[in-house]
């Protein structure tokens, strides 16, 4: 990294971090591509902002550079099922050079093959592929009939990998949004059946998922009544060891000009508890800080001090959580406060048991705590346990 580079861009937070950049997650990333180059399906679940997309993106990203074709999507930005066919169709012929630059031509214009005059690029496509390619330049199209664009889409998969001799790697994050309450692709057990009857048999085709909700990826893809039972294995992220964090945050202090003392980068990572997002935004406040007040050197009071700026940044989207769980039932709030102080939920309160139940479930709903083992409920994020137990 090149000197005096940005607090901002030193200690990113909210989004994903390139490959190059990532601290404690190099044995994770050669893991996951090994397993992926094996054709072996994998499924990657843990809370947002942990991490889990980055190390996502840098296996992928691997497998792309040794020659595979890479179709990543992100339900996050897909409203439909027609949107969701049509990310999967662009994505997939972008991997081609010539069909990518003339497809970004075509999407910009907005022009059909015909009125485009039938390009060499596109009269191959549709070709090869048939006519339901143009869904990939056509914003819209596939809402016309969205479970047949759908089901073509991954067909393709399949079809343009075998055409090209190449192995595809199809990369879908947030998968748990097919199952969410809203159905935003219709029926979830009928769009898992739909996708699983068609990639089971894309020989050439290896899957990635990813989800941020962990116990609906595993509602997805555990029980034996499940479309996707079977379909692949989970692979866990293993936590950040403490080393890894001080030679990652040193060497980024570093490369924005500051140095900073052994206790004060102990303190940092502790007070980061190993959660990617919460430790890079404390260590960002208080290189920021520090600059701030032309200091290069960063002690512990600095440390310390960056704890209280990172709560200070995300106030408002703390209050905002605060108001969300509220919202979630009579119960949530009291009872996310009781985990935040570490207390178990059952026996702490007056609260019936299956009251408790039904708040915890809301709770781990919504994102806001994950389940270790019996009677054992955590806040997720350590900045909002803090807001909370306060």
């Amino acid at each position: 990294m090149p000197a005096g580079i940005p607090s901002g861009e030193l200690f990113p937070t909210d989004s994903p971090i390139p490959p190059a950049d990532l601290i404690g997650r190099g044995e994770a990333v050669e893991a996951l591509a090994g397993q992926l180059t094996a054709h072996m399906h994998r499924i990657v679940a843990g809370p947002r902002r942990t991490g889990k997309t980055s190390v996502c993106e840098a296996a992928v990203d691997r497998l792309r550079r040794e020659g595979a074709y890479v179709v990543a999507v992100d339900l996050f930005e897909q409203a439909t099922l027609g949107e969701f066919a049509e990310a999967l169709t662009l994505e997939l012929v972008r991997n081609r050079a010539p069909a990518r630059r003339a497809l970004e031509r075509l999407r910009r214009s907005g022009r059909t093959l015909a009125e485009a005059g039938a390009t060499t690029v596109s009269a191959r496509l549709a070709s090869e592929l048939g006519e339901e390619v143009e869904i990939s330049w056509r914003p819209g199209m596939a809402e016309r009939d969205p479970g047949r664009y759908f089901d073509w889409a991954l067909r393709a998969l399949q079809k343009v990998a075998k055409a090209d001799d190449r192995r595809v790697i199809l990369f879908i994050d947030e998968f748990q949004e097919i199952a969410r309450e809203r159905r935003p692709y219709g029926d979830p057990e009928s769009v898992a059946k739909r996708m699983r009857a068609v990639l089971q048999r894309s020989r050439r085709v290896t899957c990635l998922f990813a989800g941020s909700l962990e116990h609906l990826m595993r509602d997805l893809f555990t029980p034996r009544q499940r479309a996707f039972y079977r379909f692949g294995g989970f692979f866990a992220l293993p936590p950040i060891a403490p080393e890894a964090w001080s030679e990652g945050l040193s060497a980024r202090f570093a490369a924005g000009g500051c140095t900073i003392d052994g206790h004060a980068l102990d303190e940092l990572v502790t007070l980061g508890e190993g959660h990617p997002r919460a430790t890079m935004l404390i260590a960002q406040q208080a290189h920021a800080a520090a600059l701030a007040d032309r200091a290069r050197r960063v002690d512990l009071g600095r440390v310390r001090h960056g704890l209280v700026l990172a709560m200070a940044a995300d106030a408002a989207s703390l209050d905002s959580d605060v108001e969300r769980i509220r919202s979630l039932g009579k119960n949530s709030l009291s009872l996310a406060r009781l985990v935040a102080r570490g207390e178990r939920p059952y026996g702490a309160s007056e609260v019936p048991p299956a009251a408790v139940g039904r708040a915890l479930d809301a709770l781990r709903g919504a994102g806001y705590l994950e389940h270790r083992q019996r009677g054992d409920w955590q806040v997720i994020d350590p900045l909002l346990r803090r807001r909370l137990s306060r």
